[in-house]
Parts: structure tokens; C-alpha cells; sequence
């Protein structure tokens, strides 16, 4: 080869592992060479010199880019070559084979293999200039190459990063008449319900449906026409006729002359979160329009907000300002029993309920004040809200009954006193005529003294200074009771049927209840063999206790008026125990139900909270 110098090599890019993106880095471009002619090698080095030289091997070594071979290498390393073009593959892997035979006995011999393993036959002899031309365009080759495959990964990243988006985006073209779709993701079909090929080509506006508001269409379509972003919440239609609310955003696209090509859109389903904003605008209608006091308070027990029955309530004529502690709305003991109920809440989480009087220019009023606890969420941190009643007329009327109860109690006791007193001295009077009306007098009278005792002992059921309720293991104290009335009624077979245990929220009059009911079904039964059943079924949303006699049953009236909570002229019960044992139970949060039995009979059903069960390990 006649020596002849060549320009300075260019830089072109390569595969660089060390570098991000495509591995395209503008560093001096590596050769292999695959020349066994010693002379050769000598010649192809010096020509080369600026370039990064290494030999060629199996596998053919990393960041080379272009193969010059002879026929021998060729041969020898056919399977590496073929290897490495599949391996850069789209990008171009050059081979340069350089032979001594001439051009037209060299393309025909490697016929085969031009295209698919050979880039370039080079036949030497030949200029320096000749071979360096020949390795220049070969080298630019693979630098075009390898920005192409750049490019084309970069398209196809974007590609899965646009369809795999966790919004709609779709791509109209501007020049176009109607602005028809040329391009949707997946999650804009996703939101739809619409195919691919069913939306290209069309205009957006087949998503709008009867209930899409016009203003905001003309709202979209000025921006469109004025080529500016434009961002609205529009109400749409999958294909399933199904509304839903978008999220709309809309921006144009401008080449490099400045000039709209398309139109980008980004569409977000928030039919969820307009779901809750009605619903936050429900509630905070009803929060402003409901008449009990409600405070908001923050985990520091200030008020951050009020409605306006609390303003009224305890703002003194003026509305309460946010940041108030609530206890300072209170005075002395009651504000130390509002913040105390307030921290028990927040620190155990269970709702309370507590009572706080006020005494505003001597006028006392009593407010009934229910805590309940709020999880933090995103949007605020923990808090507590307080919705309070005035219970001052309920908390009179009351107090007014108990002591009339008490008064006609008294009364009514002392009165019946002297009438069996004097029926039993008419019953001693000699006079049978007279005597067997006494009997029934004192008979009446005993009756009636046994209503005022009940009255009485169930007194503590509606008196607001004696507790309602108490937690008992049902199952123990229907074993205990009905211990003690098998023997106080042992002509009766009383059967009862309990588990293991039953943890129940029960009326301070609990035994008075089972006592009553049970009696109560012992003295209506017609059967010669009087038999009653207790039975406690624990169901974790209620505790039931069950009551069953083979009596006559209730009358359709009796039922009515006892599930009504009031009798009227034709529906009344024939005592008050049932009333008694009623109003108890409810007053304990549980219910009262009358229910027949096929065979006969009915079941007094008292369904009563559970209580909270001991932790087990």
C-alpha cells in the first residue's frame, strides 16, 4: 500500500457503558482488526493510529464499531461476527473485509454474505486515501445508526410512559378540519370504555352527552380557537352511557416555526372527589341549618369551627372566634367536666357523654353534650367534634315527675293502708254478705299496692339522679334469678337454656324486668301445668333474652300500643309492669319486642347492648 496521509479522524459515537441513555458517548471510535498479514497489520495500525485499535476475538470485545477483517479472519470468526451485528441490532455493526482478490472476483466469491455479514469489500492493494474514505463512511454509518436507535428507544420509552400514565392524554391535529384524534393512550380508552380504533379520527366531542354543561364548551372551544391552554371540568360519557367528570386540560403544540400542529389533551376522571365535594356541601348545609350547637375542636381542644346553634348558644350574642379553648365557654366545675370528657375521648377513642349547665344572666340551662372522635386525615389533623342539646325542659319535666312520683307514692301507699286495714276488720264483722266484699277490697287494694311498690323500684329508671344501666354476665344472672323463682313459684317448671356467658349493657332494674315478665307469663298461662322458658342467645350486635309461655298470647291491641311506645282509647295494655319494663329496657339502649310462638303462646323478647369483652391472648 502506497503510504499517504489522511485527514485526523472524527469523533464519532459508540456504545459506552459508563455512559446514560442509548450508551452514546463522543469518544475516539474503536476498530477490531482481523488481519493476519503481519505486514498488513503494520500498515492498517499506522493508518489508523488516531483511532482506538484492538484485535478481533470471540466474542467480538465491547464499544468496538467497526470489524476490518481479512478472508482467514473472516473464516475463523464468521459466527462472533454475526453474533455481534445481531446484538447492536437496529443499530448498524460494521464489517470491512479487506481481500486480495480483485473487485469483481471478491463480490463474487462473498455474494452471500454482502448485506448480511459484509458492509464493504475493500480490495489491496489500494490507496491509503482509498482505505480511509472506505473506514470514514463505514464509522459515519454507525454513527447515524446508533442516534437513530437512540432516538427510537427514546420514542418507545415515551410510548410506554405515555400508555402506561395514570391519566387519559389524547393528541389532536390542528391542521386538520374538526381536530380529529391521531393518537389516545390506554388509560384514556380505560376511562371511556371505548376501543382504539373507535375514537381515531373523531372529534372529542362525542364524550359530551345531554347533562354537559354549554358554557363549558364554549369555554373549550374559544381557547381551541385562540390556540391557548385551557383547563376546565366538564361532565362526559363513557360508551357505556355512564356520566363521569373530567378533569380536562388542553395546550397546543407549536413547531419550530411557532406555528399549532396539535392540540395535547389530558383528561383525569374526578367523578369521585365531585362526589365528595356534593357530599362535604350536603353536610355543611346541614351542619349551618341544624338546630343543636355543634363544636369542632382541634387536638388541643380549640374550637375551629362552630355552626350557627352554637354561636346563639354560647357565643353571647356574638359568634364564637376560631381558636377558642371550649372549656373557657363554661365556668368552674362544669368547664373542668367539658375539658376532662374531651380528653377521655381523644385519648381513648370511645364516644362520651356528658351534661354541662349554664347559667347565662341567671337563666340556667342544661345541654347534653355527645364527643365523638375523628381520625386525622390529609387534609386536617385529629379532631373532636361535640354536638350538644338543650335538655333543660326534658331535665324539669323530670325532676317535676319524680317528685310527683314520690308524692303520689307516699300517698297512695298510706291511703291503701287504711283501706285493707278497714277491709280486713269488715272481714271479721260477722256479716258474710260483708265480708266477701271486703275481701275483694283488700284484694283491689293489695293489687294496687303491688302497682306503687313497681312503680317504685322501677322509679330509678327514669329518676336522672339514680344511674340507668349496669354491665352483667347475662348468662350468671338469669341462673341466679331463676334460681330464686323456681323456689318463690315451685308449682312451675321453669326452664332455662343460657351460654356460657354473656356479656351484656343491662337496665339498673334488670332483676325487676326478668322478675315481672316471668311472673307476668306464670299468671297468664291456662296450661295445668304451668312451664315458662328463659333463654339468652348472645348474637355480638345483641344480647337477647327470651321469655316463652303457653298462655293466651298478647291481643293484636296489646301488641300495637306496646311497639307504638303509646297507648290510645282501644289500644292499652291491662297493667303497667310491661310499660315499666319497657321504658327501662330503652332507657338502657336496648328494645322491647312481643312475638307469638306456632305452638302457642308468645315470647317477651329484651334485646340489650352487648358489653365490651375481655381482651384474649
Amino acid at each position: 500500500m502506497d503510504p499517504l496521509d489522511g485527514p485526523s479522524p472524527k469523533l464519532y459515537p459508540r456504545p459506552d457503558s459508563d455512559d446514560s441513555g442509548d450508551g452514546i458517548s463522543n469518544s475516539t471510535p474503536q476498530i477490531a482488526l482481523g488481519v493476519t498479514q503481519q505486514r498488513d497489520r503494520e500498515l492498517l495500525e499506522s493508518l489508523l493510529s488516531t483511532f482506538e485499535v484492538t484485535d478481533l476475538a470471540d466474542p467480538v470485545p465491547e464499544r468496538t464499531d467497526l470489524c476490518i477483517v481479512g478472508t482467514d479472519a473472516l473464516a475463523a470468526f464468521r459466527g462472533a461476527l454475526r453474533e455481534w451485528k445481531t446484538r447492536e441490532r437496529p443499530a448498524t455493526a460494521p464489517v470491512l473485509l479487506l481481500t486480495t482478490d480483485s473487485a469483481e472476483d471478491a463480490w463474487r466469491r462473498h455474494e452471500e454474505s454482502v448485506g448480511e455479514l459484509l458492509d464493504g469489500i475493500q480490495p489491496i492493494p489500494a490507496p491509503r486515501r482509498a482505505i480511509r474514505s472506505r473506514v470514514d463512511g463505514l464509522l459515519a454509518t454507525r454513527r447515524h445508526s446508533l442516534m437513530s436507535r437512540q432516538r427510537q428507544r427514546e420514542l418507545e420509552l415515551y410510548k410506554r410512559a405515555i400508555d402506561s400514565a395514570g391519566v387519559g392524554i389524547s393528541i389532536a391535529d390542528a391542521d386538520r378540519d374538526d381536530l380529529p384524534l391521531v393518537y389516545v393512550n390506554d388509560g384514556f380508552l380505560d376511562m371511556t370504555g371505548y376501543d382504539r380504533e373507535e375514537v381515531i379520527g373523531r372529534n372529542c366531542r362525542f364524550l359530551q352527552g345531554e347533562d354537559t354543561d354549554e358554557a363549558t364548551v364554549d369555554e373549550i372551544r374559544s381557547a381551541l380557537a385562540d390556540e391557548r391552554p385551557v383547563s376546565v371540568e366538564i361532565r362526559n360519557y363513557r360508551k357505556s352511557g355512564r356520566p363521569f367528570w373530567n378533569a380536562l386540560d388542553i395546550m397546543p403544540v407549536r413547531d419550530d416555526d411557532g406555528e399549532v400542529t396539535h392540540f395535547l389533551g389530558f383528561q383525569r376522571d374526578i367523578t369521585e372527589r365531585k362526589r365528595r365535594e356534593r357530599l362535604l356541601e350536603q353536610y355543611g348545609r346541614i351542619f349551618e341549618a341544624v338546630e343543636d350547637p355543634i363544636l369542632i375542636l382541634d387536638e388541643r381542644n380549640r374550637i375551629v369551627e362552630t355552626n350557627p346553634a352554637a354561636d346563639d348558644a354560647f357565643g353571647t350574642g356574638t359568634s364564637i372566634p376560631e381558636g377558642t379553648q371550649a372549656e373557657h365557654l363554661f365556668e368552674g366545675e362544669q368547664a373542668a367536666q367539658f375539658r376532662a370528657t374531651a380528653l377521655a375521648v381523644r385519648w381513648t377513642g370511645n364516644s362520651r357523654t356528658v351534661e354541662v349547665t349554664t347559667d347565662p344572666e341567671g337563666d340556667e340551662t342544661v345541654f347534653q353534650f355527645r364527643f365523638q372522635r375523628l381520625e386525622a386525615t390529609e387534609d386536617y389533623s385529629e379532631r373532636i367534634i361535640a354536638v350538644s342539646r338543650d335538655i333543660t325542659r326534658i331535665r324539669k319535666y323530670q325532676n317535676r315527675l319524680s317528685v310527683l312520683d314520690r308524692v303520689l307514692r307516699h300517698n297512695i301507699r298510706n291511703k291503701l293502708n287504711v283501706v285493707t286495714g278497714l277491709a280486713e276488720l269488715l272481714e271479721n264483722s260477722g256479716d258474710e254478705e260483708v265480708a266477701a266484699i271486703a275481701e275483694d277490697i283488700d284484694t283491689a287494694a293489695s293489687d294496687l299496692l303491688g302497682i306503687a311498690d313497681s312503680a317504685r323500684a322501677f322509679n330509678r329508671s327514669i329518676d336522672p339522679a339514680e344511674p340507668r344501666t349496669q354491665e352483667l354476665d347475662l348468662s350468671a344472672f338469669v341462673r341466679e334469678v331463676g334460681a330464686e323463682l323456681r323456689e318463690s313459684h315451685s308449682d312451675t317448671d321453669i326452664d332455662i337454656s343460657v351460654p356460657e356467658a354473656a356479656p351484656a349493657v343491662c337496665p339498673a332494674t334488670i332483676r325487676l324486668c326478668l322478675k315481672h315478665v316471668v311472673e307476668n307469663a306464670i299468671e297468664h298461662t291456662t296450661a295445668p301445668d304451668p312451664r315458662v322458658e328463659i333463654e339468652v342467645e348472645d348474637t355480638d350486635e345483641w344480647v337477647d333474652l327470651r321469655v316463652s309461655d303457653h298462655g293466651p298470647g298478647f291481643s293484636e291491641r296489646e301488641r300495637r300500643a306496646l311497639t307504638s311506645g303509646a297507648e290510645r282509647p282501644l289500644e292499652h295494655l291491662q297493667g303497667v309492669t310491661l310499660w315499666l319494663v319497657r321504658w327501662a329496657v330503652i332507657n338502657a339502649g336496648g328494645r322491647l319486642d312481643i312475638r307469638d310462638r306456632p305452638e302457642g303462646g308468645a315470647t317477651v323478647v329484651i334485646r340489650l347492648p352487648p358489653a365490651e369483652r375481655p381482651a384474649t391472648v
